[in-house]
């Protein structure tokens, strides 16, 4: 396997565990879930903007920094999925 399929892998397994967690954060949203929720999107962000970089996968820095974005947005694709799906709450009260 090539470096540039270990940075999909790892991406992939980074936003399915991004996903997951907003099923454990959603129930308590109120609470600390919608917090936790947003710190761990950041995380997965910054990890993703970082992987293809750490693991060298392309021959150059611009097939790099496209693999960065591209996961990066992919990564945001799936925060935004798992924020709807698992139903967490945004607006807890409204005064």
């Amino acid at each position: 396997m090539s470096a540039q399929s270990h940075a999909w892998v790892a991406g992939g397994v980074l936003m399915a565990a991004l996903f997951v967690f907003a099923f454990v954060a959603a129930p308590k949203s109120c609470e600390w879930g919608l917090d936790a929720y947003f710190l761990a999107g950041l995380a997965c962000a910054v990890a993703l903007l970082a992987l293809p970089f750490v693991l060298r996968a392309g021959r150059s820095l611009a097939l790099c920094a496209g693999v960065a974005v591209a996961l990066v947005a992919l990564g945001f694709s799936a925060w935004v999925a798992g924020l709807f799906v698992a139903n967490v709450r945004i607006l807890c009260k409204l005064f």
